[in-house]
């Protein structure tokens, strides 16, 4: 059996990770995974201990945590030849369904011990350096959200007491209460485009926030990304569509345009709030430069069709 470096995050799912510790640990020691751990702190953790991790050649790593961490873990090791694995304990683990890692913990280790693997795509996006902060540049698998999605992490950070797909649903309806979209100018190299924009969404997985089927054609390792353009709509029309959205059944409204792509810039006059993988982007600004990086990273898959429902740690 290969040595693997388990990340494991105890902030995640609001806390709640940290009690599932000694589950994982022992879940890993009788399943005969020879396994060193890493306790993240602080964002950055994870990035740093999976450097850590190629740098003593570690063959395996893997990611217990939310959507953050593993977007962190996964794109530090791209190009590396490393193997990227995974245990969802967050919020959302939207990237876990992409990889067909359900909800229970005992099957997400034993996927690890079976190592059946996927190569997929990561995304690159970055920001040029502006009056407020230097370049920002980082690789991310599963989504970018620009507008809305940016200011639904910037209330998600402020509330306290909810979970899960609660969590973001009252972080939507606080975000829309004060961001209503805004004028945007979409580049995608053969064609520029103006677009008032609530969302703009580039993906390379399915799902994001926890249970929005966002792109619900996309795959993670067809070698193009895919895009969800959403126009300016009111309060009462957005939460009358979002039932569809949990089930991938919002293409043919009028207010949502689909596509694919292996570039796009997006531009505004007004900085932008933006989330990676869950995570805000670090500043708002004005640029979002976005590409593909075909066959990337070399993942652990499961076998599971449950990523979709809620959680019931087991």
């Amino acid at each position: 059996m290969q040595r693997t470096k388990l990340i494991f995050n105890p902030k995640s799912h609001g806390g709640e990770a940290a009690g599932h510790l000694e589950q994982v640990k022992a879940l890993f020691a009788a399943t005969g995974i020879p396994c060193e751990l890493a306790l993240t702190d602080v964002p950055g953790d994870g990035r740093r201990a999976a450097l850590e991790a190629v740098s003593r050649g570690f063959p395996t790593v893997v990611a217990a945590g939310g959507d953050g961490l593993a977007g962190e873990v996964a794109g530090a090791l791209v190009g590396t030849g490393t193997v990227f694995g995974m245990i969802p304990l967050g919020s959302g683990d939207d990237f876990a369904k992409s990889l067909r890692i359900g909800r229970s913990i005992h099957k997400a280790v034993e996927a690890v011990r079976e190592r059946r693997t996927k190569v997929i795509d990561a995304g690159m996006v970055s920001s040029p350096a502006d009056g407020d902060g230097p370049e920002i540049r980082r690789h991310f698998m599963n989504c970018v959200g620009i507008g809305l999605d940016g200011e639904v992490i910037v209330e998600k950070e402020k509330i306290k007491g909810l979970r899960d797909l609660k969590l973001y649903l009252w972080a939507t309806i606080r975000a829309l209460a004060h961001y209503k979209g805004q004028r945007v100018c979409l580049d995608f190299g053969e064609n520029r485009i103006w677009f008032e924009a609530l969302l703009v969404e580039i993906t390379n997985g399915k799902c994001i926030g926890g249970g929005y089927y966002i792109c619900p054609d996309a795959l993670v390792d067809d070698g193009i990304l895919d895009l969800c353009l959403v126009r300016r709509l009111s309060w009462i029309e957005f939460f009358r569509h979002v039932p569809k959205v949990f089930k991938g059944q919002h293409k043919h409204l009028k207010q949502v345009n689909l596509g694919r792509l292996t570039r796009l810039t997006v531009e505004s006059e007004i900085p932008m709030a933006a989330q990676v993988d869950g995570e805000l982007w670090p500043r708002r600004v004005k640029r979002f430069e976005i590409g593909i990086v075909p066959k990337a990273l070399e993942c652990i898959v499961g076998g599971d069709d449950s990523g979709d429902k809620f959680r019931s740690f087991s």
